[in-house]
């Protein structure tokens, strides 16, 4: 296919995705004015694939293994110490499944609540050297989490709508111990085998899960974006050379290079996530997923602790009340770059299934306006009926719901045959190289959603000429194995590729 004909039939793609087929978008940081306050809360991407490791890719479609990440506290400077980074007892961390297609994503729920053991209060410091396991006498605490799998359904009753669950806790109810940030080759001078040693299989169900600092592998050049769109270079953007080669950056520069983040990563067999239990097929293998971050409705600050010293610490902070969602994600830059300010922490506090409420902010997509107006290149009209098809049109069934849609009958793509384009990637000669496992039937953690968001926006023009940021995949590549984010950057020798580097 030659690069005329390789851009028309991106368009295609695009368009046959706005018609229903499935929709993902990119990371969020500080996407709302709350959530800038509250980074243990703030979700910075989800992922739904096909565990695409070497176990999975040797399984019958019956037995494969989906994976599901949820990533907080976004851009962890990795030498922020003596505190460094952990989930928040208070937060409840939730992923929602949808897998009967009706937009309603509290089919199947994995919720991950955690709690902070202070094993030494009299040590100055985190850690002392070296940790060489999760439970070390060198760490002044200890974080463990446990994990509870929930299947709900609707009730009807005298008009009312009541959610009916029964929940089931992973391991016996048995809490897990997290895995504490990378500080350096003198306090963690294995960290991979440490972060190994973070990965728990339930024997019931064959589920597993890991909980921990991870490097970050969304990759963007962020300020070049929020400084209205600012990209580093005018149209034609990028080569077809330029654009299929996944692993440099022609132009951009990824602000996240050498930052972490938390990651809760969990991996559930394919057939468990169905509606029926069995092998997912065409009719029944399509899921729609979110995350979300609640909060208790009260906070107690309870004053200053008792100072007798044969009293046990005690907490200054509590929550109470009932959970309140503050943070969610299915396809995340729809808050960032499609819900207005004065509206975005509403929008963090409303249900995906409820997305219609903000349908004519998707009908006037007004970053599709600072695309022409900083570019002079054309976009499509409004309303934009095509991106509201695209992002919340639930498998056409006629529910508006931000949901990442993964159909898990797709087979994984083997690692060396990623491209972070998914479906519309291709080669240096223009020629077409589809990976339908990625971007966007769900999401993997390279894939280049940045790249599909700017060109579906901006439309015909901006497909064609392959305009993105600039930035491939971060300079760690692509893990290959669960819970398929890379180790992330140590503390003392970390380094930030800078612009102009």
């Amino acid at each position: 296919m030659h690069t005329g004909n390789l851009r028309h039939a991106v368009g295609a793609a695009i368009m046959g995705v706005a018609l229903g087929a499935t929709a993902a978008s990119a990371a969020s940081h500080r996407e709302a004015p709350l959530m800038a306050l509250d980074p243990a809360a703030d979700i910075t991407d989800v992922y739904a694939f096909v565990s695409y490791d070497a176990a999975n890719l040797s399984r019958s479609p019956g037995d494969r293994r989906v994976t599901l990440v949820m990533n907080v506290l976004p851009g962890q400077e990795p030498g922020s110490g003596p505190n460094y980074y952990a989930f928040d007892d208070n937060v409840l961390y939730v992923l929602h499944v949808d897998n009967d297609r009706d937009g309603f994503s509290e089919d199947v729920n994995y919720e991950f609540r955690f709690k902070t053991e202070v094993r030494n209060p009299g040590q100055f410091i985190a850690t002392l050297a070296p940790i060489d396991s999760l439970e070390a006498d060198g760490l002044s605490r200890v974080q463990r989490y446990t994990v509870t799998e929930s299947r709900c359904h609707r009730e009807e009753e005298d008009g009312e709508i009541e959610l009916e669950c029964d929940r089931h806790l992973l391991f016996d109810g048995d809490a897990k111990p997290t895995v504490p940030s990378n500080i350096g080759p003198r306090t963690t001078p294995d960290y991979e085998a440490l972060a190994a040693q973070g990965i728990f299989t339930d024997a019931d169900t064959h589920i597993r899960v890991f909980a921990g600092q991870r490097a970050e592998t969304f990759a963007i050049d962020l300020g070049a974006v929020f400084d209205t769109l600012n990209l580093r270079r005018a149209l034609p953007a990028q080569s077809a050379a330029e654009d299929a080669n996944d692993t440099s950056n022609p132009f951009g520069f990824n602000n996240f290079s050498g930052f972490n983040v938390n990651t809760i990563a969990i991996e559930i067999p394919a057939a468990r996530l169905t509606k029926n239990r069995k092998t997912p097929t065409a009719s029944s293998g399509t899921i729609g997923v979110y995350a979300s971050t609640s909060r208790r409705r009260e906070t107690l600050r309870r004053g200053a602790p008792s100072i007798d010293p044969a009293a046990p610490p005690k907490s200054l902070l509590k929550g109470d009340g009932s959970f309140v969602q503050v943070s969610r994600m299915g396809n995340p830059l729809v808050n960032e770059l499609i819900i207005p300010i004065g509206k975005k922490d509403l929008w963090n506090a409303t249900e995906p299934e409820d997305e219609s409420v903000f349908l004519d902010f998707y009908r006037n997509l007004a970053v599709a306006d600072a695309l022409e107006a900083v570019s002079g290149v054309p976009v499509p009209p409004k309303p934009r009926d095509d991106i509201v098809k695209l992002l919340t049109t639930y498998n056409g069934a006629g529910v508006n719901a931000d949901l990442l849609r993964l159909d898990m009958t797709v087979p994984p793509t083997p690692v060396a045959a990623i491209r972070r384009l998914g479906p519309f990637a291709h080669d240096a000669a223009g020629l077409a190289t589809p990976d339908p496992a990625g971007f966007p039937n769900g999401r993997r953690p390279d894939d280049d959603v940045t790249d599909i968001v700017v060109r579906a926006a901006g439309g015909p023009n901006y497909i064609g000429n392959f305009v993105g940021d600039g930035v491939g995949i971060s300079e760690k590549g692509i893990t290959p194995q669960f819970p398929f984010l890379p180790t992330p950057f140590d503390g003392r020798d970390r380094r930030h590729r800078d612009p102009g580097e």
